[in-house]
């Protein structure tokens, strides 16, 4: 079990590496730089967009608890802690 998690491991590893050195010819050597950079400013964009859009769905998509509305103690619902 072991010897194939640190395989997966380097595996991962050495296609990371790879693709880092792939993407930085394409940015620095090629006649594609600018596609590259539009590319992956939009799959930025994207990432961060879809980010915020996951959070928004999630907080509407949520039931909110009615013990975690009122406060503990009392019950009066005022929201005040008494010591």
């Amino acid at each position: 079990m072991q010897h194939g998690r640190r395989a997966t491991g380097l595996a991962v590893f050495i296609t990371s590496i790879a693709a880092f050195m792939l993407y930085a010819w394409l940015l620095l050597a090629s006649e594609w730089s600018m596609l590259i950079i539009k590319y992956t400013t939009l799959m930025l964009v994207a990432c961060i967009t879809g980010i915020f859009a996951w959070l928004g769905l999630s907080i509407a998509m949520t039931k909110s608890s009615r013990s975690s509305s009122r406060s503990s103690g009392d019950g009066d619902g005022d929201g005040e802690h008494k010591c």
